[in-house]
């Protein structure tokens, strides 16, 4: 032991330790390393001058080399590897597709990979992202068979730290695709904080979220993790902090998206932010009046050319597809509440279509939007004004590719206050904005529906809600892909807060919602009319109680006689005679009324029988035929009192009662048609009261209807 520890010492000549050499010798590339970077030029310069977007390297000794950045440990990459040029501030990185997995055992993240080019094809694709891969019969890149693996990838000594590129969202650029970037300050959207990674029932292939930015300049991006990951099931979680991530291209490579290798790579430690927008740095040149207008000047489709001056308008969202009632479609108006923006520059709503989904989440209510209008086009569209993309005569949806060229996200989010305002007072102005409707209820007959989930409700729900204060009734109108389509009316009275505008087919104006939120009937009182309801009676009676054919009236005169009162309750327009052909084909006189060119706001006309005693007989009827001319949204009720005076001022003053069992001409009807009312029971009635029929319409072309009356008879046994 002596011996060996003097032996030991003695090969000591001073206290100068050998620092060993730990120095990577790579493995030897018999070839030529290009960077990334010039494997992006050369599909570039390719590009330019065959048209041709992919490039296949032959006879060549090129490689290129980069580091790994992905990992498929976690389930989130598939089947490739995307590698960088540089550990840390790298310019350029690419996609290697290859059928096998898992990867990450033997391309871990850092790895130094070398890629021989020889016999590969590289372009973009359909996702926009730079790819090497073999290229197949369709020209496109597919994966590296399993086989011929190492023919290809060269697995390289160093394993290097990889430091994620800072940038916030408005420093992102094309170039950063396919390398690790890091959000310095993030967060997942208020409204979806509360999913998973990718488990929601929407999610097919990927589950889509929305990361926004709490740096100053703001932004947001969407965030995606495939349904077969590892940790598609846990909760996005909540607060802020850095995101470290690939950047990639959405499925249709128009978008930038991010995805993570695991969990891991978020770090939301702090509270959550009030973020703020990316700025699109334009502003309007023209205005929604001005978009009308050209639609308006010849009634058909007009374009937007190239050369013209720029024309831009701006507005803000109104509707939103998150609850499916709208699908492809954006309704924008001009303005954030009821007013005006001059005189010359009214409060207007357009439609806008276009070929992508889940607009909501880049989109949402209330934020501040852009659109580009050289090379669009505005058409009359599913029954609305609408701008669209140019197809020869017509529009379409805007391509999904080429959306972001036309419309630009603004940088403000804000609350819409609606137009609080009634039916009657609807303008042509007030299509595809946002209203509110109060003192409203859905009609008693409809109770117990859903929105849209019945057996005959084919495209849309249509019910019918009622003004209790008497201002007007419209349709509301659901999708049946609606994801609400299922739930039941609700009972009640309140407000409404809703899109107006036209049906499909742009015949009738009615509502719609966004969400059942929209609806807020909160008073459990109803305020359903009084009826009167005997029934239908099987025969007339043999004697006439009273008459009326008005054939002893004057043509073009307000009606007169025969113990009725025609009453203007509001408007200007009596029941006048109007020469017509009859329910039995000769030509006679019926009574007419219309609020077409009266110039009212409001028509409500009475026309009154003479009180009827219904003690003095029994086994009394009643029975009328009624026709309209293009009837839109006016109305025309009957109605019976036992409480009216027979004073013609007193009308509005007095209790009236629906008589449901009395058949009203329907809208579908044409000009032409007399509809029998068929024989109305009376027989319940007791003491005496007065039938009368109430029309209600405006000036306007959407409730401007006439409706005649002829061949009133009560009879008795």
């Amino acid at each position: 032991m002596l011996f060996a520890f003097v032996f030991f010492t003695s090969c000591i000549k001073d206290d100068e330790f050998e620092v060993p050499d730990t120095t990577v010798t790579e493995v030897d590339i018999d070839g030529t390393i290009i960077d990334i970077d010039d494997l992006y030029d050369t599909w570039a310069q390719n590009l330019a001058t065959t048209q041709e977007d992919t490039f296949t390297f032959e006879k060549t000794d090129l490689y290129i080399s980069g580091y790994v950045i992905s990992s498929d440990e976690s389930g989130n990459f598939f089947e490739e590897i995307v590698v960088q040029n540089k550990a840390e501030n790298p310019t350029r990185g690419v996609r290697i597709l290859i059928d096998v997995n898992p990867l990450f055992t033997k391309y871990e993240i850092g790895r130094k990979l070398f890629i021989k080019l020889e016999g590969l094809t590289v372009g973009l694709l359909s996702n926009g992202s730079l790819t090497l891969g073999l290229k197949e019969a369709t020209n496109t890149v597919e994966k590296i068979p399993a086989a011929q693996e190492e023919a290809y990838l060269i697995r390289g000594l160093e394993v290097s730290r990889i430091f994620p590129t800072i940038k916030t969202l408005s420093q992102i650029s094309e170039a950063d695709t396919n390398t690790l970037i890091q959000l310095p300050a993030a967060q997942f959207t208020a409204s979806q904080i509360e999913l998973s990674y990718a488990n929601e029932e929407t999610d097919l292939f990927d589950g889509d979220r929305l990361v926004e930015s709490c740096s100053m300049d703001g932004g947001s991006i969407l965030f995606q993790t495939s349904t077969y990951s590892d940790f598609k099931a846990i909760n996005l979680p909540d607060g802020s902090g850095t995101l470290t991530a690939i950047l990639a291209k959405d499925f249709f490579g128009e978008n930038f998206a991010l995805s993570i290798r695991d969990t891991d790579d978020i770090v939301f430690e702090g509270t959550r932010c009030e973020p703020t927008l990316l700025d699109p740095n334009i502003s309007a040149t023209t205005t929604f009046s001005a978009v009308i207008d050209r639609y308006n000047a010849t009634g058909a489709y007009a374009e937007f050319s190239l050369v013209e001056e720029e024309l831009i308008i701006e507005g803000y969202v109104v509707s939103s597809d998150e609850d499916g009632n709208y699908f492809e479609e954006l309704v924008i108006q001009n303005t954030i509440d009821s007013l005006d923006i001059s005189p010359n520059n009214p409060r207007l709503g357009l439609r806008v279509a276009l070929d992508r989904a889940d607009l909501y989440q880049s989109l949402p209510i209330g934020r501040k939007v852009y659109i580009k209008l050289n090379g669009l086009a505005v058409d009359m569209y599913a029954g609305n004004i609408t701008i669209g993309y140019p197809n020869v005569s017509e529009i379409v949806k805007l391509p999904d590719g080429v959306i972001d060229n036309f419309i630009f996200p603004g940088n403000s989010i804000v609350d819409i206050t609606p137009k609080v305002t009634t039916v009657y007072n609807f303008s042509v102005n007030d299509l595809n904005t946002l209203i509110q409707l109060d003192n409203m209820q859905f009609n008693v007959n409809q109770l117990d529906l859903t929105f849209a989930g019945e057996a005959s409700d084919s495209f849309d729900g249509e019910r019918t809600l009622e003004s209790c204060d008497q201002t007007g009734d419209i349709k509301l109108f659901t999708s049946t892909y609606a994801d609400f389509k299922s739930l039941i009316i609700p009972d009640g009275v309140g407000s409404i807060t809703a899109i107006f505008t036209n049906e499909y087919y742009g015949e009738q104006r009615v509502l719609e919602i966004r969400s059942p939120d929209d609806i807020q009937f909160t008073n459990p009182e109803r305020c359903d009319p009084l009826i009167v309801d005997c029934g239908i009676a099987d025969t007339e009676g043999e004697h006439i109680v009273y008459a009326e054919d008005f054939e002893t009236q004057t043509t073009g005169t307000p009606i007169t006689g025969n113990g009725m009162v025609n009453y203007q309750e509001e408007g200007t327009q009596p029941w006048e005679t109007f020469s017509s052909t009859s329910s039995n084909g000769s030509i006679g006189i019926t009574a007419e009324i219309s609020a077409n060119n009266s110039g009212d706001q409001l028509t409500i006309s009475w026309l009154a029988l003479p009180e009827i005693d219904y003690d003095a007989q029994e086994g009394e009827t009643l029975r009328f035929v009624t026709s309209n001319s293009f009837s839109d949204g006016s109305t025309l009720e009957i109605l019976f009192s036992s409480d009216w005076d027979g004073i013609d001022t007193n009308i509005p003053n007095a209790t009236w009662a629906m008589m449901p069992a009395a058949i009203i001409v329907p809208d579908s009807a044409y000009f032409g048609d007399y509809i029998d009312s068929g024989i109305i029971d009376l027989s319940c009635i007791e003491g005496t009261g007065h039938i009368a029929f109430k029309y209600v319409g405006q000036d306007v072309e959407e409730f401007d209807g006439t409706y005649e009356l002829d061949e009133i008879e009560i009879r008795s046994n």
